[in-house]
């Protein structure tokens, strides 16, 4: 939302209200919003120290509803770890992906629980 806009819809809004809700493109007008549209890419990251050693990422959602099983976005935390260097790829000679899903018992939090084993 660009500040005219935002001053139109809330006319006694404060200096900052508005810079708290400016697009975060800053862009003016966007027609069309994709996921992550102001956020470039990242690019591949040549991680060092790494040979052929495989690993095994599990994924372990708490949660006390469970999701459905393609729901727990694995991906995003794989891609995490491959972009801090934790492990050098996500590639399936690579790495191998588990998930799991554990239902939260009384009293406890949700949480997401990330393990990296080399294989």
């Amino acid at each position: 939302m660009n500040e005219s806009e935002i001053r139109t819809r809330f006319p006694n809004a404060s200096q900052a209200f508005v810079r708290a809700n400016l697009s975060p493109c800053d862009a003016g007008e966007i027609t069309e919003l994709e996921s992550g549209a102001c956020v470039p890419p990242l690019g591949a990251k040549e991680v060092q120290g790494f040979t052929g050693q495989r690993f095994l990422v599990r994924v372990t959602s708490i949660r006390r509803r469970l999701l459905d099983t393609d729901n727990s976005c694995e991906k995003f935390h794989v891609d995490l770890l491959r972009y801090a260097g934790v492990i050098p790829d996500d590639t399936p000679d690579k790495i191998e992906i588990e998930v799991r899903q554990i239902k939260a018992g009384k009293g406890r939090e949700e949480e997401t629980v990330i393990e990296v084993f080399e294989i």
